[in-house]
């Protein structure tokens, strides 16, 4: 699901310079196996496009970090939030709906997915009402306070 207009703009500097030029590198996690991307995915389409290339063969300016495809998500999740094709709303929604959605994730704290997602805590709260009923959502949250991580207890919180 890639934005035409951006697509295009990216591939007209790319193929006007036929190189990386100013873009910032693509944020790559490999597990060993597979490389996974973290933040990049119209850059890299744009420059495949521009220099005609395979996406498996065209080289492009990346930051390697040792990760898995969980990591890339998280670290997707919160991308494009300073920089890049701007999200919009529905992308800021469904990043937060991502990490609520895993099972480890949603037990983290409405401001720690927040952080992750580069949104207001208050829009996680939201989407957490609105994905599950009370009933369904996790009695307890992973928190950090103080630089200590801990579980506490929400079961008696309301509208947690």
């Amino acid at each position: 699901m890639f934005d035409d207009a951006t697509l295009t703009e990216y591939g007209e500097k790319f193929s006007s310079s036929h190189a990386w030029g100013d873009f910032p590198p693509v944020v790559l996690f490999f597990d060993g196996t597979d490389y996974w991307v973290g933040d990049g995915f119209h850059r890299i389409e744009a420059y495949r496009r521009a220099v005609g290339g395979n996406p498996d063969t065209t080289p492009v300016h990346a930051e390697v970090r040792a990760g898995s495809r969980r990591d890339a998500i998280l670290y997707a999740a919160g991308a494009n939030a300073n920089h890049g094709l701007r999200r919009t709303n529905a992308d800021k929604r469904r990043a937060v709906e991502t990490l609520l959605r895993d099972e480890e994730w949603a037990k983290w704290s409405d401001s720690e997915i927040a952080r992750r997602c580069a949104v207001d805590h208050k829009t996680v709260s939201n989407v957490r009402s609105i994905l599950g009923n009370s009933q369904d959502a996790p009695t307890e949250r992973t928190v950090t306070r103080g630089g200590q991580t801990y579980t506490q207890n929400t079961a008696n919180i309301p509208n947690t």
